[in-house]
């Protein structure tokens, strides 16, 4: 083997890879070399036979780079690009695994020093070679990708992997240096370098049509006449990309329409600048039944206008200046991701022959300029004939008469926002936006749907109005301290919203975590939910003509807010939930449940007309001054079961029909701190029990006890029990039954006159440890009386 061959196809190794790298930039200049090298190599060829291993790895590099040959034919899109980059990639881990067989084969065997000396050389020469080439490729793609971002990320990432191509040839170089240390003749080595060559001129084909599709056409392209198109159709393999503006104008062609796709359907990318002023493209368009074929046109430097007739640019993705369009027809750009100017979509209004601009849809498009429709100022667009208006963003008033699809995508309106979509179950989503610092109002026909499902704040206020229906997604929002007012949906739920003002006319509300210091204004609340109150004073008395049902629960942290209801007219039920400080439920003409969980220090039942039960689950404030029960003047209640300790007073007075009375939840007495008292006021109730009259001591018969039977009473004995006789804490009594039977009789009494009428126990000469205090107007005063109660 002549080293000078090997250089040729180490050569032509080199090439190819860097070629895949630099082809975007439309250089060529390898063909000639290519040339030579090929003959040389077919030559070669001949000589060896096949390695398997080589042979398996040329077969998967070829597949790769068929497939980068796929990728450039859809040049310059920056999805062509990546792939392109991707395959590139493989190229490398190909040459990695070559670089191993030789290593592996410089263990094994030997080879002529004069060979390896040469392949050495040759790989030094590439080396200066590509390292030279890749310097000037650089300079060559910094040029080209300041014309879009995108490509210049692309392109950028291209350079580096040139960069790890030359680190693959180093290694070769070191893999000849361990070859070139066995010694001479070896089989093994010639085979390895025979896999080399059968390689290369495997791709022999693949690469002559890489050199074929690196095209670009340097100057303006103008189609306007027949004999500008026919110079063109001649320069169909420069136009993958036009370094130069672009004018095309059918009017004068409207028979040659079909010539006129078969040159521009090339076009892939308008790039570069002349005199600072970025090359535009510039389209107008006549035929309605022939489109202009621009699908392969993913990126303008400059502007872009079209005119007239729609045409086919759906792959258009970068705008680097305006974006203009003006023709009958829907506008639909969904790949449309970037526009550096401004975007006008002029708005066609409808006629005899034109259906008018009927809908809008470019979903993902950033505009770093101003949105206009052709008429209004910036940001205000108005579309009467257009059923979707699908925009990222860019806006700040939207009016769609017919509409029934309004989305927009911006993530924040900073200077406010209107909506106006009239139709009937119209949908205005506004999902993307994450923050409102300017107002935003939304406006849609009876039964519309608004979403802000990713809105979390709302300091400039949010307005919205959906007719006499409708509903609206707040699923994220938590400060809105601008408010919010809604106006058409029945339903409204803010699970996370923790403060700001509302104005609703929903029937059904839910505050998950409010706070309630803005008390909501809703003035047809049927059932309310308020799930955070941090607020001292809240009350739902400012709901009284509508309300239903009611559940509040306090903030977990608080221990300062109250519920006040008072007179709601329709409250059927209520609910509450602490740490409430207080909670007082009065005047309740309709209330029929009450229920009661986690802490609420003092609760006040008072004055309600039907309720029969209370459902009590809460209890007491630890770090507090002893909790509250007032149970009063409930004209139907007929039983109660307390669920609070360390009472500070326990009141259960002028409930006509309370049978049932349970205090068994009161087991700890307050701590003997200065001025700890228990007060215990039970009176005017239905509660009843049996009374059996002591008997005085005589000379023969000893002294027989008063006995209280009241299964109510003897609830509490025990707890009554643990209080001392004297000291702190102290304890007050004013206990009374109602209805008291006495042994051996038929006729009632209080318990207050039976204890009057019980003489041997009035006075302690009859017998009895203690007296009873007399005259007795109340029952049990003293806590040793409880001592009587069984």
């Amino acid at each position: 083997m002549k080293t000078g061959g090997t250089m040729n196809f180490l050569k032509r190794a080199g090439a190819i890879l860097m070629l895949v790298a630099v082809f975007a930039s439309s250089c060529n200049k390898y063909a000639d070399d290519f040339k030579q090298i090929n003959t040389k190599l077919d030559a070669l060829a001949a000589q060896f036979a096949g390695v398997t291993q080589l042979s398996a790895d040329n077969a998967a590099l070829k597949a790769q780079i068929t497939a980068l040959q796929t990728a450039v034919a859809a040049l310059p899109s920056t999805a062509s690009i990546t792939a392109l980059s991707t395959g590139l990639a493989g190229v490398v881990v190909k040459i990695d695994a070559i670089t191993t067989t030789l290593n592996a084969v410089a263990l094994v065997g030997t080879a002529t020093k004069t060979v390896v000396d040469g392949l050495k050389t040759d790989l030094a020469a590439l080396k200066t070679k590509v390292d030279a080439d890749n310097l000037a490729m650089k300079a060559q793609l910094t040029a080209l990708g300041t014309t879009d971002a995108a490509q210049t990320a692309q392109l950028t990432a291209l350079i580096a992997d040139n960069v790890t191509i030359l680190a693959s040839i180093a290694a070769l170089q070191t893999s000849m240096d361990g070859i070139a240390l066995t010694g001479s003749g070896s089989d093994a080595t010639a085979l390895t370098i025979q896999g080399l060559q059968l390689m290369l001129n495997a791709q022999k084909v693949i690469l002559d049509q890489l050199l074929a599709n690196s095209n670009m056409y340097n100057g303006d392209v103008t189609i306007t006449t027949g004999p500008e198109l026919t110079f063109y159709a001649g320069k169909i393999s420069q136009l993958g990309i036009i370094n130069g503006n672009l004018v095309i104008n059918t009017t004068a062609l409207s028979t040659k329409l079909d010539s006129v796709n078969f040159v521009v359907k090339n076009i892939g990318a308008v790039i570069g600048t002349q005199s600072g002023v970025k090359n535009s493209v510039t389209v107008t368009s006549t035929s309605t039944a022939t489109l202009l074929d621009l699908s392969r046109l993913v990126s303008v430097a400059g502007n872009y206008t079209v005119s007239g007739v729609d045409v086919n640019d759906a792959n258009l993705s970068s705008v680097g200046g305006n974006f203009s369009i003006n023709y009958d027809g829907p506008y639909a750009y969904s790949n449309l991701t970037t526009v550096t100017g401004n975007l006008t979509l002029t708005r066609v209004p409808t006629s005899s022959t034109k259906a008018g601009t009927t809908s809008i849809n470019l979903p993902s498009v950033v505009v770093s300029g101003n949105v206009y429709d052709g008429t209004n100022a910036a940001g205000v667009i108005v579309y009467p004939e257009a059923t979707t208006i699908i925009l990222s963003g860019g806006v700040t008033s939207v009016t769609a008469a017919v509409a029934t699809q309004i989305t927009l995508g911006a993530t924040g309106y900073a200077s406010g926002l209107i909506v106006s979509a009239p139709t009937a179950a119209a949908v205005v989503d506004l999902s993307a936006a994450t923050s409102a610092a300017g107002a935003v109002s939304v406006t849609t026909g009876n039964g519309g749907t608004v979403k802000f499902t990713n809105l979390a704040s709302a300091a400039g206020g949010v307005a919205v109005n959906t007719g006499t229906s409708g509903t609206v997604d707040f699923s994220k929002l938590v400060t809105a301290a601008g408010g919010i007012s809604l106006t058409g949906p029945a339903t409204i739920e803010f699970p996370l919203m923790t403060s700001g003002a509302l104005t609703s006319d929903a029937t059904t509300v839910t505050l998950t975590k409010h706070d309630g210091v803005s008390a909501p204004v809703l003035a047809a609340v049927t059932n309310l939910t308020i799930g955070g109150l941090n607020v001292a004073g809240f009350t739902l008395a400012n709901y009284n003509a509508t309300l239903l049902t009611a559940s509040i629960t306090a903030k977990s942290t608080s221990t300062v807010a109250s519920v006040l209801t008072t007179a709601n007219a329709k409250l059927t039920g209520l609910t509450l939930a602490g740490p409430l400080v207080s909670a007082v439920v009065d005047g309740q003409s309709k209330l029929t449940s009450l229920a009661t969980s986690g802490v609420i220090n003092s609760l006040t039942v008072n004055n309600n007309a039907i309720i029969t039960g209370l459902t009590l689950a809460h209890t007491h404030l630890i770090g507090g001054t002893g909790s509250v029960l007032v149970v009063t003047n409930n004209a139907a209640l007929t039983a109660l079961v307390s669920s609070t300790d360390y009472p500070a007073v326990i009141t259960v007075t002028g409930n006509a029909l309370l049978t049932s009375l349970n205090l068994s939840s009161y087991v700890t007495k307050l701590l003997s701190a200065t001025g700890a008292n228990t007060a215990i006021t039970i009176n005017t109730n239905k509660l009843s029990g049996n009374y059996t009259n002591a008997v005085a001591i005589t000379p023969t018969t000893p002294y027989v006890e008063t006995t209280i039977t009241s299964a109510d009473l003897a609830k509490l004995k025990a707890f009554v029990a643990t209080y001392p006789a004297t000291g702190n804490p102290t304890i007050t009594l004013a206990v009374n039954l109602d209805l008291v039977t006495l042994a051996g009789g038929t006729t009632t009494a209080t318990l207050a006159s039976r204890m009057n009428a019980d003489t041997a126990h009035t006075v302690t000469p009859g017998g009895a440890s203690f007296d009873f205090i007399f005259p007795n107007t109340v029952g049990i005063t003293q806590a040793k009386e409880f001592t009587l109660v069984q």
